[in-house]
């Protein structure tokens, strides 16, 4: 009984000793990191500055990709490019072989004229459909990227640190929702794939200094469809020579909130929003079409599959019964995103860590929106953070917004962070 006694004091006493020098190196690593960041944090905020004076629309990210590149070569780094035109993948190589872990950032911009007075505020155009507007980073995509470019300066002075490999992803046309899937589809992981990957998103109701998380699901699936309903056409004051596919699309538009509430389970977050109805050219003649354009957003492939097959069914039967044509065109885009809730797990403790407690970290409910991440999702196990990034004057700064702006501050502390959940995924995982 003594032995057994002494047996399990001197194991105590080893892991006690085990986790102290895990502590202690830990401590070390931090102030490394911290030291690097608040070294190359002046150039980071020029970088940033400078993406955001000169955004780029979806896949015309020249600019944007070839100083991303640049800066990347300039560390050392491998830097492959073209894939989706304009997308990078680069890769560090730690001291031997070990675990892949992968960081993505989105570089696109919206045509958005920007109204926010900074001195670098947007200085481009574009047209569309003959008609002139701006460009700007109204969805801190340029925030994105100069964090990614922030970890991959801090992880490359400690390569020697680490063993196993950071594939550093930069991705054109996350706006348009398929940025993600062209990279992947032209073999972005052919050749070397991550065992899991990372990526901030700001967020736009949180301070700097606050990094939020959901667990499971925290974007949907953006599907929707296009209905057109077939008329022949006749004289408002007869409306019985013929189907009005105003009334026939009117009904619809009502019948799919009811679906929504009476047919899908409240715990399944299911939004349906007809966005575009158009009809008609003058108050007395019933047109020959109606056309209504929607989306339909879900969380999952079960329920994507469901919804679909109420809205197909409702469409057919409202446009029978009314004795009217009609063509829908129903499409899936991008799928809901989906947040590992093991690896989220594995990772808060260093996010608080570095955050400097837990009133800083803070858990959120899902959204509706979509974030074409979710196609990396499905390649790996992942986690999508959220970086507070409202200024200490604000209570929010709403993104796709003219007037949204990001406290700086966000960007080394994003970069500190994120540096340290591949440091640390890395060194727990690399005897895998």
């Amino acid at each position: 009984m003594i032995r057994k006694f002494l047996y399990g004091i001197f194991i105590c006493l080893c892991l006690f000793s085990v986790d102290k020098r895990l502590f202690s190196q830990t401590r070390s690593t931090d102030k490394k990191i911290k030291e690097i960041v608040r070294e190359i944090s002046p150039e980071l905020i020029e970088i940033r500055r400078d993406i955001h004076a000169h955004p780029e629309l979806a896949f015309e990210e020249k600019r944007t990709s070839a100083l991303a590149a640049a800066y990347l070569e300039k560390l050392g780094l491998e830097v492959k490019k073209g894939f989706a035109k304009t997308g990078l993948l680069a890769i560090l190589r730690g001291q031997k072989g070990g675990p892949v872990v992968g960081m993505r950032a989105d570089m696109d911009a919206l045509p958005i004229s920007e109204e926010t007075g900074l001195p670098f505020s947007s200085q481009e155009k574009t047209i569309i459909d003959g008609i002139e507007h701006g460009v700007m980073h109204a969805c801190g995509h340029d925030v994105h990227t100069t964090v990614l470019l922030g970890v991959a300066g801090v992880l490359s002075r400690l390569k020697d640190n680490f063993n196993g490999t950071v594939l550093f992803v930069v991705q054109p046309a996350e706006e348009k929702g398929d940025g993600a899937n062209e990279m992947l589809k032209e073999g972005l992981f052919r050749d070397i794939k991550p065992e899991a990957m990372f990526a901030f998103h700001v967020n736009d109701t949180a301070k700097a200094g606050v990094i939020s998380y959901t667990p499971g699901y925290s974007g949907a699936n953006c599907d929707g469809f296009r209905l057109v309903i077939k008329s022949e056409g006749c004289h408002g004051a007869y409306p019985w020579f013929c189907v009005d596919p105003i009334v026939v699309g009117s009904q619809l538009v009502l019948a799919l909130q009811v679906m929504v509430s009476r047919e899908i389970d409240v715990n399944k977050n299911t939004v349906i929003t007809v966005g575009s109805f158009h009809a008609g050219s003058a108050s007395n003649i019933i047109p020959e079409k109606a056309e209504l354009q929607a989306t339909v957003r879900t969380y999952g492939d079960e329920q994507r599959k469901s919804v679909r097959q109420k809205v197909e069914r409702l469409v057919t039967n409202i446009c029978e019964a009314a004795g009217a044509q009609f063509e829908l065109g129903y499409y899936l885009a991008t799928p809901s995103l989906y947040n590992d809730p093991a690896l989220l797990k594995e990772i808060l403790p260093t996010v608080e860590r570095v955050l400097g407690g837990k009133e800083f970290l803070r858990e959120e409910l899902p959204e509706m929106g979509g974030e074409d991440f979710s196609y990396f999702a499905r390649e790996a196990p992942s986690v999508m953070l959220n970086l507070g990034v409202v200024p200490e004057e604000l209570a929010r700064t709403s993104v796709h917004s003219p007037t949204f702006i990001v406290d700086e501050q966000s960007i080394p502390l994003g970069v500190k962070v994120m540096s340290a959940v591949i440091l640390d995924y890395l060194n727990s995982h690399k005897k895998r």
